[in-house]
Order: structure tokens, then sequence, then C-alpha cells
């Protein structure tokens, strides 16, 4: 007789971070292996888990238990790869989350019922014409509006679309198909088409001498593959996209596939469009703006490996790409690669793990690295590839300051500089990108009898105005109310608007220039990806006049015909209390300035500011962004911040406010005990804390926190774990929540 089997297995998506025992039926005993998902009993219910391990020695356990059968086997192959099981294990340890939730991140099914998806796709309901069509003339309005679809889109609809367009769409299918009219039936959803535009994208162009030392560089270690970290630091316009294509062309001629990742769903649809070009079939696309069908079908196509290539968001790093020989983090420095919720991870970090698991290279590109990343080149840890010119020889934009404290009009949104430039490019039939990074049409609204501001019920959040709902919205819950026309805390009539955000400055556009096409770009207007992707299609098409937006246009876009940037409030963000302010605020200023003038005109780019002399205005009017980084590095060292520091925060928060600061409370002097003990052992350990959070109360529930700084990750992860298994299960904890961030991406 064959010995039995047994199998380590950890429940998928929940917080039951307990490793299992079952056996494994001698009828699975070839298929069942690490990272294999099958269905097991647990308690009365059935569950899915994915194997971590498969030996003979069966596990330490008490006589009273027995150990119980897999029930089922629910894919062929592991649906997680050895290189992903290692990096959801790393992840689950270094960000202390439970690994079955890591898991669930990875994995898009979790109820074993569910699994036959993956395997045979998702299916779509379909309407197609099989007979004549009634001509009758009583026939109501709708019912001739669904034969009129049907015979526009060339005799066959989905069932799904029609529902959209139709209200009562349903009556008449089966009116229809009862007369045989049409005839509806379940067939195979086709492949995803691309949701990015198509754009003129050639076979590529001849590659500069930059492009080509940089190429020949990292290239090497594709031909021999080692892990080492890349940093790709080019300017706007430098072609880094390009460079991307060529590496991925030379990792898939050697058997391997690609993972690429983009900080926001607005950046990946133009790269998609190109990428899609370039590789056709061999492309999938993940991130969370697709239905759950299209990313299940996703996922099944990278875990067969019918998709070679992975471009997505965040949590495309961890999709189960299989064979990976290449990884591309574009943009690393975005703030948007960390998580601000449930799973704190950042992106990038984890992208470098993976790279440094599978032995592979790992390039970062940014034309404003982070400050972290400058660093570690400096200490020799990344290796630095630059490509300090624009393509073509195309010169870098010019930059102009307006003061706008020596503007006349109080509170003017536009300076007359701004005015006239965006006038003189419309004139001359080009395309002017103006940048707010505040949506809305009015900051807040204060009281001038007693200085009141109206905030959110459940934040402590000032409330935006929106004047074409004439509401006022909370923008991180989304609570709306109306106008009051008195002030709710001293009953005068002295409500006025402060500040302005994107739909003030269209509002004022439009008065200005009525006879032109402007776009607005913010998450108010782009409800929908759909939408997104015809507003970024038709600037680059020039069929916009003005694009105005938010931090959603600011970064990776290409618009040939944009020679003018306007930046209305240089200033925002400066006031933000959070050390990393400087660093995010020149970041997002370098990358707006670096949309002008990268098609044959050359770009000018005007910036709005109160503080013409603050030394991040300086920076880029200079376009020295080597220069700021020298000096905020400088900084930071003599204040021991990241990155000469490791930092973690715990978020301690309660629907009552005592009760959060008391929790907080107790959770920093423990901190300080621990840290008191581990001291004797040359760990050096800082609890800084506790206090309230910027923003102390989101969502009903108040927060409170304290920090934690290290000098040594090993130093972070041995007293978190000693605190985190204090805490456990203790009764003076049971009334907050603590949530543990490790490098923490804002003080916020």
């Amino acid at each position: 007789m064959m010995a039995l089997l047994f199998a380590e297995i950890i429940i998928l998506g929940t917080a039951l971070d307990k490793i299992l025992h079952y056996s494994i039926p001698e009828s699975m005993r070839e298929t069942v292996r690490p990272g294999s998902m099958v269905s097991v009993g647990l308690g009365k219910r059935r569950v899915a888990g994915i194997v971590l391990s498969v030996g003979e020695s069966p596990p330490d356990l008490p006589e009273n238990i027995t150990i119980r059968p897999i029930h089922e086997d629910l894919e062929p192959q592991p649906v997680v790869p050895e290189d992903l099981l290692a990096l959801s294990r790393w992840i689950a340890e270094y960000y202390f989350y439970p690994l079955g939730e890591v898991l669930g991140f990875a994995v898009p099914v979790r109820e074993p019922h569910k699994i036959g998806a993956l395997r045979d796709g998702p299916r779509i309901r379909m309407v197609r014409l099989s007979g004549k069509t009634p001509g009758d003339p009583r026939m109501a309005e709708s019912g001739r509006h669904v034969l009129q679809l049907l015979e526009q889109s060339g005799g066959e609809l989905p069932v799904k679309a029609l529902r959209q367009s139709i209200r009562n769409a349903d009556y008449w299918l089966r009116k229809f198909e009862k007369n045989g009219t049409v005839s509806i039936e379940d067939r195979e959803q086709a492949p995803l088409e691309p949701s990015g535009h198509e754009t003129a994208s050639g076979p590529g162009f001849e590659l500069t001498d930059d492009q080509k030392l940089a190429f020949d560089t990292i290239s090497r270690h594709l031909e021999n593959p080692a892990f080492e970290p890349f940093v790709l630091y080019g300017v706007t316009g430098s072609g880094k996209t390009e460079l991307y294509i060529r590496l991925i062309e030379t990792a898939l001629r050697n058997g391997k596939s690609a993972l690429v990742l983009v900080p926001e769903i607005a950046l990946s649809t133009q790269i998609e469009a190109i990428f899609r070009k370039r590789f056709g079939p061999l492309l999938a696309v993940w991130h969370s703006a697709r239905t759950e069908a299209d990313r299940r079908r996703q996922w099944a196509g990278i875990l067969g490996g019918k998709t070679r290539i992975v471009l997505g968001a965040r949590s495309a790093v961890l999709t189960p790409a299989r064979n990976v020989g290449l990884i591309i983090v574009d943009e690393e420095h975005d703030p948007a690669y960390k998580q601000e919720d449930r799973l704190r991870y950042n992106a990038r970090d984890v992208a470098l793990m993976r790279g440094k698991i599978l032995g592979i290279p790992v390039v970062l590109g940014s034309a404003t690295p982070s400050l972290q990343t400058v660093h570690r080149v400096g200490v020799e840890q990344y290796r630095c590839v630059q490509l300090p010119s624009r393509i073509l020889g195309r010169p870098q934009p010019t930059l102009e300051i307006v003061d706008m404290k020596r503007e006349g009009a109080r509170g003017a949104v536009l300076s007359h500089r701004l005015k006239d430039a965006v006038g003189q490019v419309l004139t001359e039939g080009r395309q002017a990108m103006l940048f707010l990074n505040r949506r809305g049409y009015a900051r807040h609204f204060l009281c001038n009898a007693c200085g009141h501001i109206l905030q959110c019920i459940s934040c402590s959040l000032t409330l935006t105005y929106h004047k074409k709902e004439n509401c006022l919205r909370c923008h991180y819950c989304g609570w709306e109310t109306g106008l009051p026309e008195r002030c709710p805390q001293c009953g005068h009539a002295a409500l006025f608007a402060h500040g302005f955000g994107t739909e003030r400055v269209e509002k004022e556009l439009r008065l200005l220039f009525p006879n032109s096409k402007l776009v607005r770009v913010d998450r108010d207007t782009m409800d929908s990806p759909e939408k997104l992707i015809e507003a970024l299609d038709s600037v680059r098409t020039g069929r916009a006049d003005i694009l105005l937006g938010t931090q959603m246009i600011a970064k990776g876009h290409d618009f040939p015909g944009v020679t003018l940037v306007g930046v209305i409030n240089a200033d925002v963000g400066l006031q933000v209390p959070d050390f990393r302010a400087g660093e995010n605020l020149v970041q997002l200023l370098f990358q707006v300035a670096g949309r002008a003038g990268r098609g044959e005109d050359p770009g000018v780019v005007i910036l709005q500011t109160f503080n013409p002399g603050h030394y991040t205005i300086d920076s880029l009017l200079k376009m020295d962004y080597d220069g700021f980084c020298k000096t905020e590095l400088e900084s930071r060292k003599v204040l021991q911040y990241p990155p000469f520091s490791r930092l973690l925060k715990f978020l301690v928060t309660s629907g009552k406010e005592e009760t959060a600061k008391g929790g907080a409370q107790l959770l920093a002097a423990l901190c300080r005990e621990k840290a008191a003990m581990l001291k004797d052992s040359g760990r050096h350990i800082a609890v800084l804390g506790p206090s309230p959070a910027v923003y102390v109360k989101l969502k009903n529930r108040f927060r409170w926190q304290v920090f934690i700084k290290t000098w040594q990750s090993s130093d972070m992860q041995s007293f978190v774990e000693l605190v985190i298994e204090s805490v456990k299960n203790h009764p003076d904890y049971r009334g907050v929540q603590i949530t543990v961030d490790r490098d923490p991406a804002s003080d916020i």
C-alpha cells in the first residue's frame, strides 16, 4: 500500500489565520500539490482552500480529532503558481495580514460551486433576428425601437444591451420570440475587446542612443535572468513606453511572460491601446473596472498561459502569471500603488519582492522617482538607467510663474496671463490643458457671522458644493445634503462659498470661450470607464479644444496637440500635514508640466501660485528634480524620516470617540512597555503618540493613531508581532478595531 498523503491547507478569503490539515484521497494524490484549490469540509460547511504543502507525515493532533479527507480537487492545475504562493506568504507576514485573505485577493472565486465558471468561461444571452420583422403600424414605439437596434447592429445584440437601452425590453423579447421574429440563445462570450481606443502605433520608431543604451543594459538580465531593480529615470516624453515594449518583446522571444503595472485605470487605457496593437491576443488587462465575469475570464486566461502579458493596476501584481521573466512598474513613485484599506500593501514593493523570488529584473519607470527609490540608487541597492532627453530632440516646455497675490480681482480663478494664453492657443488651432486637483464648484461654505464651516455628519471633512446638483457632498463617504438657507450653528443667513473646484472653473471657461469644445475629467463627470476613454480619446484626436481635470489627467497621457498647460492652483497640497507633502506636490507638478509640447510644436506651462518663492515651485521652474531630491533627502536625514527609518501606523477606531481615544492610549502604553523590553537587546524602537488622526472621524468611526519608528526592518517585524500577540483577544481592546499600516503612504 502507498503511504497516505496529508495537505496543509489555508481557507480561502477568510480571516481564519490557521493552517488546517486534511488527508489526500488516493484518486487525487497525483493532482493535489502546493497551489491547488480544493473543496474541504469546515464544520458543516464546504469551503475552498489553497494547498500550502503536501507530505507523508501526519500532523501532531489530539487523538480525539479525526483528519477529514479533501472533498474535491477544484482545478486540474494549481491556481496559485509557486512564486505567487511564496509571495503571498511574504505579504501576509510583512503586512501582518491573514494569509487566507491575501490569497483571496489572488484568486477571484471563493465559493466552490462557482469554480466551474473558470473552466467553462462565462456565457452571454444573445438576441438574433430570425425572421421578417413585423410591420404592424400599431406597435408601440419601444417595440419598434427593439427591432431598430437589432437591425442597426447587424441582426444580433446581447440581451443585457437591450435592457440597458429599453425599459420594457423583456416584454418585447418574449413577444417577438413567441411569434418567431427573434431567437434567444446562450453563447460563450467572445474574447474581450480592448477598453482603450486604437491609437496610431506602428512597429515602433528607431531607438535613440539613450534608449539603445538603456535597452542593452536591462536586456542582459533577460538573456541571463537575475534579480536586479532598474530605475528607468526618463524625463516626460523620453520614450519609456517604447522601451517597455522592446523589453517585453525580448522576454517573449525567450519564452517568458511579462507583468506591467500602472498606478491608475485612467493611465492603463492609453497603454492598453498601444500594447494591444503590438501584442494582440497575448495581452490581458486587469483592474477593478472590469466586470466580475470579465475578471474571471481574464484570470483563467492568465492562469492557463493563453495571455502572456498582464497589464493592470496594483492588484495585477497578484495575478497567476506563469513563467514571468520581466516586471515593469510604470510611474513607480505614484501613491496610488499603496492600497489604503483592508490589505494595505504597496504594489511597487510587492512587485520587487516577486521579482526577487523569481530571480528576474524589475524595471521601475518614472520621470520623478520616489525619494525612497532615489535614496536606494544612491546606496547602490538599485541601478539607475537614464533617458535625459525627449525623443526626436523635442525641447522641454517653457515655464512661467504667475503670482496670484498680484492679480487684481480677489479670489480670481484664472489670471489675465492664463486667459490670454488659452485664447491664443485656441486661435492657433491648438489645444490647452488646465489642471486643478480639486473637484466641485466651491471648496466649502463658511458662515461669515460665526465662522462655522459646514461639515459631513459622518466624517470630519468639510462639505464641497456641487452647483449642478445644488448639493453639498462629502468626498469621502458620499453623504449629500441640500444647501441650508441659514447657518445651523448661529442661525444667521451668512453662508458664503469659499474656494473653487473644477466645476466652477468649467463654468468660467465656457463663459470666456463659448465656441470651444471643453472636456472636464474628474470623478464627478467620469463615472464609468467608457466615459473616461471617450473623453481622453477626444483630446488625442483633436476633437476637444480644452481639457480640464484633476490628477486623473496629470500623468502618463500623450496628447500631441496640447501646447499649453495651465496649473490653476499650484499650491494645492502644500498645507497637508504630512512630511511627504512637498515630494507629492513636486512629482505631480512635474508630471502635469510634462503633458505640454509632446508633439511637433513646443509647449508652455503657466503655474498660478500664491507662494512663488516656495522651494517646490522653484524646483519646477528650474526643472531641477535632482536638486529637489537632494535638498529633501538632507532634511529627512536630519529628522530621521523615511527612507532613513521605517514607519508603521496603528490606526485605532471605534464608533465612540472616548473608546477610540482610550484604546489608543492603552495601545501606546503597551508599545512603550514592549519597546523598553527590547532596548536591552540592542533593538531601538520609537513610539510616537497617541494622537487623533488628521480626519478624526470618517464614516461615523472615530480615529486615533500610534506611530512606530525603527531603523531596521527586522526590528519592526519582531516588535509588531509581539504587540499583536499581546493585543489579540485581550478584553481591554474589544471595543476598538486596530489596523496595521506598514510603510504608510500618508499620515492622514
